[in-house]
């Protein structure tokens, strides 16, 4: 830092001020700037929460931030079912019976509605996994879905 500044700023604050508006001007340095680029999240796929069997709606979204992957749900609402699991599954699977078969379980739901997000293990090939259903246990059944596409 600039002495010729230190010194400015004690005399016109007094040394107790001065010490609390350098303390300040420290963090505010450029070695505390925002993450760099390598480091900040991307959105690499993204699709439109549509109903299967219960009424649902938001954003869907795979964001990855290095070698992490997130599965993310914006806006989002459906209608409460019991034992709910959001599944990936490949685009092509239609029909309850290909979803049982074929998919990655990446947890339960966490609410029926607000913003949530999921991590994806980095096994997963998302060019294969690259549909979201909201998976009702008990009934085996299908409740929601998103087609995820390139950002």
């Amino acid at each position: 830092m600039n002495p010729q500044l230190i010194a400015v700023v004690i005399r016109r604050l007094g040394l107790g001020l001065a010490v609390a508006a350098l303390a300040l001007l420290t963090l505010a340095s450029p070695a505390m700037a925002a993450p760099t680029a390598s480091s900040s999240a991307v959105e690499v796929l993204k699709g439109t929460v549509r109903p299967l069997a219960h009424s649902a709606r938001g954003r869907a979204a795979v964001v990855a931030t290095g070698s992490r992957r997130t599965l993310t749900l914006r806006n989002f609402s459906i209608d409460p079912g019991p034992r709910v699991r959001v599944w990936l599954v490949p685009r092509r699977a239609s029909g309850d019976g290909r979803f049982a078969r074929d998919h990655i379980d990446i947890g339960r739901l966490k609410g029926s509605s607000g913003n949530q997000s999921y991590t994806i293990p980095s096994r997963v090939d998302l060019r294969r996994y690259s549909s979201v259903i909201f998976w009702c246990v008990p009934f085996t059944q299908g409740l929601a879905r998103a087609d995820l596409s390139r950002s």
